[in-house]
């Protein structure tokens, strides 16, 4: 019983997952969400916050930058 529940729960979690491939334009919703920082590096800190829109130059004053978002685990 409790794993049939989790197997629910898990194939309904995964039918509203978002999921951007190569040359796909990121949503203004989700390049406004505001996302923790995991690891410091150029100026953030662990625990700020960052959202996708401030490398954005239509939404940022014309300052665009070019993002690779690795999210490979080695578990």
């Amino acid at each position: 019983m409790k794993k049939t529940f989790l197997v629910i729960i898990l194939m309904f979690s995964m039918s509203f997952a978002q999921t951007y491939c190569a040359g796909d334009q990121i949503s203004l919703t989700h390049q406004n969400a505001v996302h923790t920082v995991g690891a410091a590096i150029e100026g953030y800190e662990v625990g700020g916050e960052f959202r996708l829109a401030d490398w954005n130059g239509e939404l940022n004053g014309g300052n665009y930058s070019v993002i690779f978002i690795d999210m490979s685990a080695s578990w």
